[in-house]
Order: C-alpha cells, then sequence, then structure tokens
C-alpha cells in the first residue's frame, strides 16, 4: 500500500490540491455578510501548482528505466514526468494570471482553480497511460473538467456557446475515439500497451480493423490537439471561453494530447511507423495550410490566436512524424515553450480585453504608447510564435525540422518553412495595430500586478531559452524514456 502511493504521489499531491483550494473557498471568513476579498486564491493556487512542480524534481531520479504499474496500465517515466511539470506550469502561470479576472468575472472563485487542477491531473492520466482504456479515462477527466471551465462566465451567452459547442463536438471525439479502441482490441485481443507492441506488426493493413481503430485514434487526437481537418471547434471555444482559460486550454491541453499522441504511436505503434507517419503528415499539412490561411483574415485576436494555434500543432506533428528519438525531443521542447508563448500571449489578451470590452485588433492601436512594457511582451510573444530568432519558438521550429529531415521528410519542411513566413503577416500586423496605428484617445491599460508576474516569467522563459541547452538535455532524457 505505501509504495502504490509513494508510485502515485504527483497525481495525489494534485487531487489533494484541488479539493483544499476549493475547501480553502468554502471555509473563509465573511464580512458584513459578503465573502471577503478571494484574490488570494489564486496566489495560493499557483504556489500549490509551483510546490507540486518541486515534487516533480525529486521523483525525477525515482524512474531511471520506464516502471510498469498496475500490469502496465500506467506507465511511470520521465517522459511523463515532464509532460507532467508542463501542466503543472500551466495552472501555476493561468492561476496567478486570472487573480483579478477571476475576482471581478466569477462568483465560484475556489471551484475555477480546483478544475485547473481537477483537468491537470487528467492531463497527468494521459500522459502515464499505459493503455488505450487508462488514456480515455484521463482524456474524460481532463475534458470535462475543460467543458466545465469554457463556460464558466456562464452569464455571458457567448461563453455559454462555447461550452456547449465544445462538449458536442468533444463527446464526438471521445465516441470516435473509443470505437477506434475497440476495433484495436477486436484485431490484436489487447488494450495494453505492452502487449499491443508485441502484436502489432510493421504492416498494419493486413488488418483492416488495426488500421481502421488506429486511424480513428489519430482522428481523435486530432481534435485534441486541434489539428485540422478536425479543428472546427477551436475558433468559437477559443473566442468565448474565458480568456485565461483560453489561454491554458490552447496550451497544456494540447500537450496533453500530443503525450497521448506519442504514447500510442511511438509505444505501440512503432513498428507500423512508416504506415501512420503519413497520416500524420497529412494532418500536418493540413493544419500549416489551413490555420495560417485562415489567420490572415481575422479581425478578432482570439480567433487569431485560436488558428495561430492550429498552425503551431502542425509545426509540432512534424516532429511527431519524424518518429524517432530526436522527433520526439523535437516535439516536447516545441510543447515547453509553445506553453509559455501562447499562455504569455492570451494572459496580455486579458489584460487589453478587461480594459477595451473587446478582442477586437483595433482595441490594440496605440498599446505601445498606453502601456509600453505590456507592447513589449506581446510583441515577443508574437514574434517567438513566428519563429524569429533567437526567440524560443525559433529554436522550437528548427527542432522539428531537422528532425524530420533527419526522416528524409523534406517535402513537409518545405512547406513548414513557407507556412512560418506566411504566418508573420498576420503577427505582425498585430505589431503594426501596437507600434505603429494611432491611440485616438483610447485609455492605457492597467495591468493587475497578479498579471504583471505571469506575463513577466513568461517573457523570461522565451528570451531565456535563447540558449535551450538545460531543456533540451531534459527532453531527451524523456524522449529516451519512450523508446526504451
Amino acid at each position: 500500500m505505501n509504495q502504490m502511493l509513494a508510485q502515485f504521489r504527483l497525481e495525489l499531491l494534485t487531487l489533494a490540491a484541488a479539493l483544499v483550494v476549493v475547501l480553502a473557498d468554502l471555509v473563509q471568513p465573511t464580512a458584513g455578510g459578503r465573502r471577503a476579498s478571494r484574490r488570494w486564491l489564486g496566489w495560493f493556487a499557483g504556489a500549490l501548482a509551483v510546490m507540486l512542480l518541486t515534487e516533480v524534481a525529486r521523483a525525477w531520479g525515482d524512474f531511471p528505466r520506464p516502471q510498469m504499474l498496475w500490469h502496465g496500465a500506467i506507465i511511470q517515466d520521465r517522459l511523463g514526468m515532464v509532460f507532467k511539470a508542463i501542466f503543472l506550469l500551466g495552472v501555476a502561470v493561468a492561476s496567478v494570471g486570472s487573480v483579478d479576472f477571476a475576482v471581478s468575472r466569477f462568483r465560484h472563485v475556489g471551484e475555477y482553480y480546483g478544475l485547473l487542477f481537477f483537468s491537470a491531473l487528467g492531463m497527468m492520466l494521459m500522459a502515464s497511460a499505459g493503455d488505450l482504456l487508462t488514456l480515455y479515462l484521463g482524456l474524460e477527466l481532463a475534458t470535462i473538467s475543460l467543458y466545465v471551465l469554457t463556460s464558466y462566465a456562464k452569464l455571458t451567452p457567448r461563453s455559454a456557446e462555447a461550452g456547449l459547442k465544445y462538449i458536442i463536438l468533444g463527446a464526438t471525439a471521445s465516441g470516435i475515439y473509443l470505437y477506434g479502441a475497440s476495433l484495436i482490441y477486436g484485431s490484436v485481443g489487447s488494450t495494453r500497451f505492452v502487449e499491443m507492441a508485441r502484436l502489432v506488426g510493421p504492416h498494419p493493413l493486413s488488418s483492416p480493423g488495426l488500421a481502421a481503430g488506429g486511424l480513428l485514434v489519430i482522428c481523435a487526437f486530432g481534435f485534441k490537439v486541434a489539428a485540422a481537418p478536425f479543428h472546427m471547434w477551436a475558433p468559437d471555444v477559443y473566442q468565448g471561453a474565458p480568456t485565461p482559460v483560453t489561454g491554458f486550454l490552447s496550451t497544456a491541453s494540447k500537450a496533453a494530447g500530443f503525450a497521448a499522441l506519442l504514447r500510442v504511436l511511438l509505444g505501440p505503434m512503432n513498428a507500423a511507423s512508416p504506415t501512420w507517419s503519413t497520416a500524420v503528415l497529412v494532418l500536418s499539412a493540413l493544419s500549416m495550410v489551413v490555420g495560417n490561411l485562415v489567420a490572415l483574415s481575422q479581425h478578432d485576436i482570439k480567433r487569431m490566436l485560436a488558428y495561430s494555434g492550429i498552425a503551431q500543432a502542425g509545426y509540432a506533428l512534424v516532429g511527431v512524424a519524424a518518429a524517432s528519438g530526436l522527433g520526439t525531443l523535437a516535439t516536447v521542447f516545441f510543447l515547453f515553450q509553445y506553453l509559455f508563448t501562447n499562455l504569455g500571449a492570451f494572459l496580455i489578451v486579458t489584460a487589453v480585453g478587461s480594459s477595451a470590452g473587446d478582442d477586437e485588433i483595433a482595441s490594440y492601436h496605440g498599446l505601445s504608447r498606453r502601456n509600453p512594457t505590456l507592447a513589449l511582451a506581446l510583441l515577443l510573444f508574437l514574434l517567438s510564435l513566428g519563429g524569429i530568432p533567437p526567440l524560443s519558438g525559433f529554436w522550437a521550429k528548427l527542432f522539428v525540422f531537422w528532425a524530420a529531415i533527419r526522416s528524409g521528410l523534406y517535402g513537409i519542411v518545405l512547406l513548414g518553412v513557407l507556412a512560418s513566413v506566411l504566418s508573420l503577416y498576420y503577427y505582425l500586423m498585430v505589431a503594426r495595430a501596437m507600434y505603429i496605428e494611432p491611440a485616438a484617445g483610447k485609455p492605457s491599460v492597467r495591468v493587475p500586478v497578479p498579471l504583471a508576474v505571469a506575463v513577466l516569467v513568461c517573457a523570461l522563459v522565451v528570451v531565456g531559452l535563447v540558449y535551450p541547452a538545460h531543456v533540451l538535455e531534459w527532453t531527451k532524457e524523456a524522449a529516451l524514456a519512450l523508446l526504451r
């Protein structure tokens, strides 16, 4: 019993953190018949997430080699630890960044932070899944929490609409996943990754059920990572959800989808990589083309960043399609830096949107004169998303493209480079609004201290990864854990 508790210490502590932050909101004192200020809850949730990150660091040495638990249903290894760190970093930054937003917009603040932890717990289960059914349980825990968070501003019609669209399409994707898993089970007789790796041969097309099941599972996770043509939900959901939730959804949730995709494709399906790599390449190409082309015509910055996220998923899929240790390393590094880049951008959108009352790009006119620091930070994030050196986004794209070149995927690299050049147009369109367009009497943008701290952390990471050697060594260990 004690050994099992030790093996699941991080997950149990995350569950405890979710319950503690909810209970802390319920038992706090009242003043004059009204609840006292609950701004401290965001700081408290962020501190809990940072404490859990220290547990990840402590447990790193416990898994020099992957450990199979519960007869292979759970795999504890360094790949899972890296992704769990990404999820907790997302919770920490989103919690602190949304302190003032949550107090002013939400009635149930404690439950909001609790749902962030519950969602992260489901993502952790996905990252450590060793069975198709365990993976499904993690997927549902994560996404159900995200359904609620998306519609958390329930008095806002757009938020309620976004939550409804997300749950309908999310349930459809879950059904597709379960049907694919059932076909795989019917073909190989097992849902455990270890056994599937032994039973799945290099030619899965010889088994129609296995081929169809694998394709359906890839499609289901195409929805999860918002890859075209399964991206239909993303623009509306990103636009309608509360902006800090959008930032968390667009980064941590995407990372969870890629964690699951890597587990399945480079685990039990690794022998069949020449077959599934083609399907992933198609998703990657479509995502880069559709995401960047449609983003050009957007006037709402949240929708623009949604289509940008679709394109970013395409770049990350290049690393998956490489089907190699270098590709896995590059994908994990890409997701790590993307967390800070995109979440930082959405936190700035939170500040500007709260001041302007909308999320139109026109609201950013003259931002460099209304709040120079905020404009500079957003410029850094946009340039990083565009892959401008020496920011972290440049290194992330360089690594995934290099992995693809090493695997002989020259065509997708050429398309990715052209797509990156195209993306600079709409990123610089926002920069033009901030630095060239007149302010036209728009008010200055007030940035609450917690949000400023969160944005500063994101900006420091984006700039600090100009020299990414330490993070690359970390992700290298994760990639080796998957391929052992």
